[in-house]
């Protein structure tokens, strides 16, 4: 009990006091455990977080595509198979989307829909129609915010998506993630817009208005629970995928002909319609033929109506016009006997008046007789007085004027003055004139002519009136005369009247009997008129509803045309459609359908391959990782057993067992590798998988990554962690403990001295000094840790080597590949069932295209390659137009001699890497079988360089001596180009509408996919080049610290004899240099065979790495070689200077 208790002690102070062993030996075993088992799982890590989503999201296990849709007999036979779990059938459109004329797939959705669940990351999937969900990527959300609207669209201006879609605007209320699309970037290709997808949406199903299903979702029954990526899944899938594509193929003649029986029952039916529309077309012409006969005949009748009114009316306007003639020959005839009779009245009355304006002018005429008489009685009495008064004064003036007017007295004067005042004598009176007399003005012989001629006037008035007497007396016999006449003109007027009343009394009698006769021929008119007008109202009644019957006739008839001519348009369109759908009915071939697997999924596979990429390095470069650990930790054990040999047999002389003497080497073994094997797993789970994870996760739009434990990698870890201590323990023990105590007390003697290969070289070793020749003879006197030393140091820059070497190849492929060999930047792949004007439209197309530098029309054709033993390949043959000019398309160079070939008669090109797996070179042959399984021996000509993907090349002629036919039409074109990526796109968009144009893949894209993938493999080989670094690291730290520890006697030794610091540490660090340097050169070797070893493994069947290693990544490793093994001089410098030299020379004691 006392003795294990002992051991126990020595044991775990053996920990304490040798912290440093114990440490590098765990540190040793948990960077290889950690390194290991890390990598190790992170592939298997990725294929579960990725298995358990596809899980967690039901996705389909198989898609089913028709190219004529699914219909509910088509899900009826997919649900009959036995082995289905579940079926959900749905619609998908590609469209384009917004005024970025981004191409979208939509996608149908339903609340209850299981398969395919979308993972919701902000707002909410639809609920309600006009309501879309968009993909999560980037580009929507930088685009697109919950709430916004997005406008769907064709690419082709004869479709609205009104056909396919009840809405074209929705609303966006969140953004999902799908299992179908975890790549970040890639959603396939499409014939739509520039022909690559650039998201995808998610409408209701309700949103849709197709006539049939789209898509069809399966899962089995038997694949639930399996890891979607192990071989037993993809075994069974396939099973089931070949099968369903079996009983399609089957279904395939008959729901052809029910679909042509369909189509042919439904174009009888639409051209019986088109029969009975005609036919209800010429009824209702028919009938309104049959009312516009009706209606003339109407017409007719109106018009002979009308006519027999005009006669009457004309009738009544002549009777009418007779009566009205004979009322005004009446009334003008009364009216005229009226006037006669009237102005004989008035004649009468005027001669009557005449007779007594006469009358009363004679009788006025006897009265002004009567006063001319008595008038001129009085004149002349007058004339007469005056004359006698003039007289009397021309006497009285001839005694005036016998005397002077001065002899007679003014009194005198004075009343003769008054007394002739009023005698007048033309304007003056006689006073006026004597007055001027007596004044002297006026002579008396001027007065006397004055009197004379008054008296000669006087005197002319008497002879006047005796003219007067006479006319007056005239003037009495006519009035004598005039009235006499007037009594006989009275005695006829009166006649006259009497003979007037008579025809007065005559006139008046037939007056009334013509109006008696006017009357009866008026009432006999109006008789006719109200005839007439009731036969007009008759009439117009007549015209009024038969004008209706125009009215309702005409409206009818226009109708009638309209629907005529809208029918008629239908007829025609319809007739053409069945036309058309005969043609097409002529040329409908049998439904293809498709049955596509997860494996059929780029992005699944992608991931897959990403995965097995990084098993593929997790195989070699962990193993070359924990091979050098192990080593390193072989020479740490060894010379840990050996220090401690006296120790071994004190134990040994005290009684101890050898078992228990080993115990304490294998607990110290066990305790270091268990502690590193388990911190390494934790660390080597939880780390690397994590750091690899999210370097991919760049690329998907997976969940969190499912760290998960494995126990063979946690087993093989272990067991070699134990292997690498314990069985070197044991190994080392096992000669030791076959000595007895006192042999293993005494120091091991020393190595013979002997003479290296370097002394024999005489005039080399002369050159030497001393420490270059003790430095010398160290290095060869230990060969087995020089060789530990040179070969750890070698395998660390081995792998460094490796990793810069991966890492140059991984940066380098996609310029080698897209670069130097592909020369072409897009390729243009035709459909060959198109119509024949469509190739002459490409064609314009092309030549309309000036940014186009040139373009090289191929034929190309897929084949597979099967050989026992190795994987299927497929390969790409290509058959140029012209093949002088397809060199400037391709690449044909040998990688190796870098010679350039040409296509030429000899037989075919083919690349490099079908070649290396199928171990072919020029003069070999190639099987190649296409898919009806008909195999065609080709003929090789030389292997050139490329890198993803296989191809063969030939000419022509070969082409047809090899398949015995001429070469079909080229299919497809490839183009160069110097444009921008926004060209690029712009005719990407323009040929996807060239009906001859398939499809359309730009190297730019396959760049930008193939660099993504690349760049995460990237950061994983970074991590590996980390890896090695610190690998490296405490690889030189363990190997230096244990030339120290076993040489600290003899350092101590030459400290004592006075070597300074720096020169005991420069005494042993020249071995190291010159190990550390040899190490470098080695693993430069190593570096290269380990690098193509590595590229040859972790490469897929399809891709090769490009094997040529740069020079620059073996300097990188030399660099860090030397930088490690500086520091970790320096670190040692510190060591040995704090050595306590008594201490190390009594160590043996």
């Amino acid at each position: 009990m006392a003795k294990n208790t002992a051991l126990t002690k020595i044991i775990f102070k053996e920990i304490v006091t040798s912290k440093a062993r114990f440490l590098s030996i765990l540190f040793l075993i948990l960077l290889g455990v950690s390194f290991f088992a890390g990598l190790q799982a992170s592939g298997p890590n990725m294929l579960n977080t990725a298995n358990q989503y596809y899980e967690d999201q039901h996705f389909m296990d198989a898609r089913i595509q028709s190219t004529l849709g699914l219909e509910e007999e088509d899900l009826n036979l997919l649900a009959a198979y036995e082995p289905v779990a579940r079926i959900e059938a749905g619609y998908s459109q590609d469209v384009l989307a917004g005024s970025n004329r981004l191409v979208m797939r939509v996608f149908s959705y339903h609340p209850e829909q299981e398969l395919n669940q979308y993972v919701t990351k902000s707002g909410r999937l639809p609920e309600n129609s006009g309501e879309i969900a968009l993909d999560n990527r980037e580009l929507m959300r930088d685009r697109y915010e919950i709430g916004d609207t997005i406008h769907l669209f064709s690419d082709s201006s004869d479709s609205d998506l009104t056909e396919q879609f009840k809405h074209t605007e929705y609303t966006v209320v969140g953004f999902v993630n799908s299992p179908m699309y975890i790549t970040e970037d890639q959603r396939g290709s499409t014939t739509v817009g520039r022909g690559t997808l650039d998201a995808f949406g998610v409408i209701l199903e309700e949103d849709f208005d197709l006539p049939v299903y789209t898509d069809a979702y399966l899962t089995f029954s038997d694949l639930a629970g399996i890891d979607t990526y192990s071989d037993v899944y993809q075994e069974k899938a396939r099973e089931h995928q070949a099968e369903l594509e079996r009983q399609l193929e089957e279904h395939a003649p008959e729901r052809f002909r029910e679909l042509r029986e369909e189509i042919e029952e439904a174009l009888t039916e639409a051209e019986q319609e088109i029969a009975e529309g005609q036919a209800e077309l010429a009824d209702a012409e028919a009938e309104l033929d049959d009312a516009r006969e009706q209606i003339e005949q109407g017409y007719q009748e109106i018009e002979q109506a009308e006519q027999e009114l005009a006669d009457a009316k004309i009738e009544l306007e002549e009777g009418e016009q007779a009566y009205q003639d004979n009322l005004a020959l009446f009334e003008a005839e009364i009216a005229q006997a009226e006037q006669e009779i009237e102005e004989a009245e008035q004649r009468l009355e005027r001669e009557q008046a005449e007779l007594s304006n006469q009358r009363a002018i004679i009788m006025d005429g006897f009265r002004e007789l009567g006063s001319a008489e008595a008038e001129i009685d009085a004149q002349r009495q007058t004339l007469e007085n005056q004359i006698e008064r003039i007289t009397t004064v021309q006497q009285q003036l001839e005694s005036i004027f016998a005397v002077s007017p001065d002899q007679i007295p003014e009194e005198t004067r004075e009343e003769i003055i008054e007394q002739t005042n009023n005698i007048p004598l033309g304007d003056v009176t006689l006073g006026e004139l004597l007055t001027g007399y007596f004044e002297g003005t006026i002579s008396d012989t001027m007065i006397e002519q004055a009197m004379a001629e008054v008296m000669a006037e006087l005197e002319s008035g008497l002879e006047q009136l005796d003219s007067a007497e006479a006319e007056l007396a005239r003037q009495e016999q006519e009035l004598l005369a005039g009235r006499e006449a007037l009594e006989a003109g009275q005695r006829e007027l009166d006649q006259a009247q009497e003979q007037l009343a008579a025809e007065a009394v005559r006139l008046a009698e037939e007056k009334a009997s013509g109006e008696a006769e006017l009357d009866q021929a008026y009432q006999d008119l109006q008789a006719g008129i109200r005839e007439y007008e009731e036969g007009l109202a008759t009439l117009e009644d007549e015209r009024a509803t038969l004008e209706e019957a125009e009215a309702a006739y005409q409206e009818g008839l226009a109708e009638f045309e309209e629907e005529q001519q809208s029918a008629l348009e239908e007829i025609t369109e319809a007739e053409a459609e069945i036309e058309d759908a005969r043609d097409e009915l002529s040329e409908l071939e049998e439904p293809t359908y498709y049955v596509t697997s997860r494996e059929d999924n780029a992005a699944f596979v992608e991931y897959a391959d990403n995965a097995d990429r990084l098993s593929a390095l997790a195989t070699i470069f962990p193993g070359v990782f924990f091979a050098i650990a192990a080593l390193v930790t072989l020479t740490t054990i060894t010379r840990m057993i050996e220090e401690q040999r006296g120790e071994i047999g004190t134990l040994k002389a005290l009684g101890y067992t050898n078992w228990q003497v080993s115990l304490k080497y294998y607990l110290y073994a066990i305790l270091a590798s268990a502690l590193g094997t388990v911190l390494g797993l934790i660390l080597g789970y939880q780390l690397f998988p994590r750091i690899i994870y999210n370097a991919y996760r760049i690329l998907y739009n997976l969940p969190d990554l499912i760290v998960s434990s494995y126990l063979f990698y946690t087993l093989l870890s272990a067991a070699i962690a134990l292997t690498c201590t314990i069985v070197t323990a044991w190994a080392v023990l096992r000669k030791d403990l076959k000595s007895s105590p006192s042999v293993l007390m005494r120091p091991k003697a020393p190595k013979i001295g002997k003479r290296i290969l370097l002394e024999r070289i005489t005039p080399l070793w002369n050159r030497l000094n001393f420490i270059e020749k003790v430095t010398a003879r160290n290095l060869f006197r230990y060969k087995q840790r020089m060789l530990m030393t040179v070969f750890g140091i070698a395998g660390c820059a081995a792998l460094i080597v490796t990793g810069f070497g991966l890492k140059g190849a991984v940066e380098g492929l996609t310029s080698l590949q897209y670069g130097d060999v592909i020369k072409y930047d897009a390729m243009v792949v035709f459909d060959q069932d198109t119509y024949e004007g469509a190739e002459e439209e490409y064609e314009q197309f092309i030549q309309n295209q000036s940014e186009i530098d040139q373009r090289l029309a191929v034929y190309q054709e897929s084949f597979e390659v099967r050989e026992p033993g190795y994987n299927i390949q497929e390969v790409y043959l290509m058959v140029p137009e012209t093949p002088a000019s397809f060199t400037d398309f391709v690449s044909l160079m040998d990688r190796r001699s870098e010679e350039t070939y040409e296509l030429s008669n000899d037989g075919a090109i083919v690349t490099e890497k079908l070649a290396d797996l199928f171990g072919l070179q020029a003069g070999d042959s190639i099987e190649l079988t296409d898919t009806d399984n008909e195999v065609y021996q080709v003929n090789i000509a030389q292997v050139v360089e490329n890198y993803t993907g296989h191809y063969l090349y030939l000419t022509e002629d070969t082409y047809q001596a090899t398949f015995g036919e001429e070469l079909p039409t080229f299919n497809a074109d490839l183009l160069i180009y110097d444009q921008e990526r926004t060209w690029e796109d712009q005719l990407s968009e323009q040929l996807t509408q060239q009906d001859k144009v398939l499809t359309t893949s730009f190297n730019s894209t396959i760049i930008n996919t193939f660099d993504d993938s690349m760049e995460s493999l990237n950061i994983v080989v970074v991590v590996l080049i980390i890896s090695a670094a610190i690998l490296a690291f405490i690889v030189l730290y363990n190997l230096t610290n244990i030339n120290v520890s076993e040489r600290i006697r003899e350092l101590s030794t030459i400290k004592v004899l006075g070597f300074y610091d720096r020169e005991v540490t420069m005494y042993i660090y020249r071995e190291n240099i010159i190990l550390t340097l040899m190490g470098i050169v080695v693993g430069a070797g190593i570096g290269r065979l380990l690098h193509v070893f590595v590229l040859d493994t972790a490469s897929m069947d399809n891709m090769m790495f490009n094997p040529s290693l740069h020079w620059t990544s073996y300097v990188y490793a030399a660099i860090l070689t030397v930088v490690f093994s500086t520091v970790v001089m320096g670190i040692m410098h510190r060591k040995l200077k704090g050595v306590d030299m008594i201490e190390a020379l009594k160590s043996n004691e």
